[in-house]
């Protein structure tokens, strides 16, 4: 599914991959900084949390301190060292609404995939595009359709697939990864597409194999992400209110990210 943005993007054809996985699966999948607004944050870098220094560190660096069992500490001020994800009550990170105002007005077609479209603001995003737009939903079910609620609120009308007024939205129903094959197919991309995915699966078995045990934490099966991006998400937006430091909460992000690689590595074996 994520290599889907990728041939998008070596196509030229990609403005922007809006995104609320915090576990750097577009970055495996090879997008950049700049192809991406990572809405609730990324593992990819980490951040003292002192005002006055704010030194960034890198996710191998994070990782060491986590799988290590050593509270994350800056060593330039010894502060604690946050991941750079959002968690509940923080605001979004400022690119988000940033880029939102300049790519949305240019968009020529934009692809939904893999979402609820319940959590706001990202859900909003599909109502800022112009009225003219076609917009294709790849999921296994319908949603983000119109509520004249929240239009109310100003987070617009929502989709429309089946009314009589319905004029450019498209729904195709099934898997993401079946979805993307399907749009590549039409294109005449499949060929391409599944080329792109086997020469990077087998890149990142091998970066895997050298790197040892843990390195998979960071680096799941792509056709598992949809699974990777609920657990995650659901985990750092929930945090127990139980006094426990940021440490043990990002140790079983990373934990059960891992679980999830391995357990799609079996699935796909079979």
């Amino acid at each position: 599914t994520l290599f889907r943005s990728r041939l998008l993007k070596e196509k030229n054809l990609l403005l922007r991959c809006y995104t609320q996985n915090i576990d750097t699966l577009e970055r495996v999948a090879g997008l950049t900084e700049e192809d991406l607004v990572e809405a609730h944050g990324t593992f990819f870098t980490s951040h003292c949390v002192s005002i006055l220094c704010k030194k960034e560190y890198t996710l191998s660096w994070m990782k060491e301190k986590i799988f290590s069992d050593l509270t994350p500490k800056c060593d330039k001020c010894n502060s604690l060292v946050k991941p750079d994800i959002v968690f509940f009550g923080e605001s979004l990170p400022s690119r988000f609404f940033t880029a939102v105002k300049s790519d949305f007005p240019t968009v020529d077609l934009l692809i939904i995939m893999g979402t609820s479209l319940q959590v706001q603001p990202f859900a909003s995003l599909v109502n800022k595009v112009n009225t003219n737009t076609p917009r294709l939903l790849i999921n296994k079910e319908k949603t983000g359709e119109g509520e004249s609620f929240m239009g109310m609120l100003g987070f617009g009308g929502g989709m429309d697939f089946d009314s009589e007024k319905a004029y450019r939205d498209v729904a195709w129903l099934g898997s993401c990864d079946e979805g993307c094959l399907a749009l590549a197919e039409l294109l005449g991309w499949k060929k391409e597409l599944e080329q792109l995915v086997q020469q990077e699966h087998t890149a990142i078995d091998a970066k895997s194999d050298a790197d040892g045990p843990t390195a998979g934490a960071c680096t799941p099966v792509m056709e598992e992400s949809s699974n990777s991006m609920g657990k995650s998400t659901q985990k750092m937006k929930n945090p127990r209110n139980d006094g426990s430091p940021v440490k043990e909460k990002t140790k079983q992000v990373l934990e059960e990210t891992n679980t999830t690689n391995m357990e799609g590595s079996r699935r796909k074996e079979e």
